[in-house]
């Protein structure tokens, strides 16, 4: 255990800080706190004070630090494999960002497996900062509202499943995917996919409608390929050069390996 003190005049602050226990504070959120409690010191050497005693941690977003409060017992970070993405957010929170793919399907309760390295999903076109290089980036631009957990932006089920119906090879987790497939599919309104799937292939349609099919939900597979021209196939899930399961009914040949419920 670490004792840290709590520096001369900054008193107020920290009360404040331990108050809120946010996990990311911005050099304009420590300027707004310190006139709450009353301190009139610039903004940079309040943090410079909060660093010095390990209150405050760095992070690789220029002006956005890690709240370590007294409950940790130390200058220690909480470990959140996203802090980066907060931090981000913090600063700009209107940034294209989200956790996606096989990160949103963890962070949604859905899969069991903790993903690593992290995924985050943002817009074609858009250029990252660097402090998110550590993170695996997937390129795609929701079209349906998203999730919000941890106080964090989350694709939604809707938008995970077209995306994996879309790019198969831009999701790392499919040995995974039967865990939760069933409660994802129970939830997804076939419209949002759909809305998601606008302008793409009639092959990542036909892999939408089996995934649903696979999910339980026959019925809303039925919708989604009611919507679409039946494209010539077959349409490929997975691995060309691995044998997989074949659905004339999609026209799917499904060779990622999943594997739903008791199957």
């Amino acid at each position: 255990m670490t004792v840290r003190t709590i520096p001369h005049g900054l008193a107020p602050l920290l009360e404040l800080l331990e108050l809120e226990q946010p996990q990311v504070v911005t050099a304009v959120q420590v300027a707004d706190l310190s006139r709450q409690a009353g301190i009139e010191w610039p903004a940079d050497l309040v943090v410079r004070r909060l660093r010095e005693r390990g209150w405050l941690l760095p992070l690789a977003t220029k002006g956005v630090w890690e709240f370590a409060p007294a409950a940790r017992a130390g200058a220690f970070g909480l470990g959140d494999p996203l802090v980066e993405l907060r931090a981000v957010l913090a600063r700009d929170s209107d940034a294209p960002y989200a956790v996606a793919a096989e990160s949103a399907a963890y962070v949604l309760g859905m899969a069991s497996r903790h993903p690593e390295p992290e995924c985050i999903g943002a817009p074609p076109g858009v250029r990252p900062p660097k402090s998110l290089a550590t993170f695996r980036i997937v390129r795609w631009e929701p079209q349906v509202p998203m999730a919000a957990r941890e106080g964090l932006p989350v694709w939604s089920p809707a938008t995970l499943i077209a995306f994996m119906a879309s790019r198969p090879s831009g999701y790392h987790d499919w040995s995974n995917v039967g865990e939760w497939l069933q409660q994802a599919a129970s939830a997804i309104d076939p419209d949002d996919v759909a809305r998601e799937l606008g302008g793409r292939s009639a092959a990542a349609w036909a892999r939408a409608a089996y995934l649903l099919d696979r999910g339980g939900v026959t019925d809303r597979a039925e919708v989604l390929m009611r919507r679409v021209l039946r494209a010539e196939g077959p349409h490929y899930l997975g691995d060309r050069s691995v044998q997989g399961r074949y659905s004339s009914t999609y026209d799917v040949i499904d060779s990622t390996g999943l594997e739903v419920g008791g199957e």
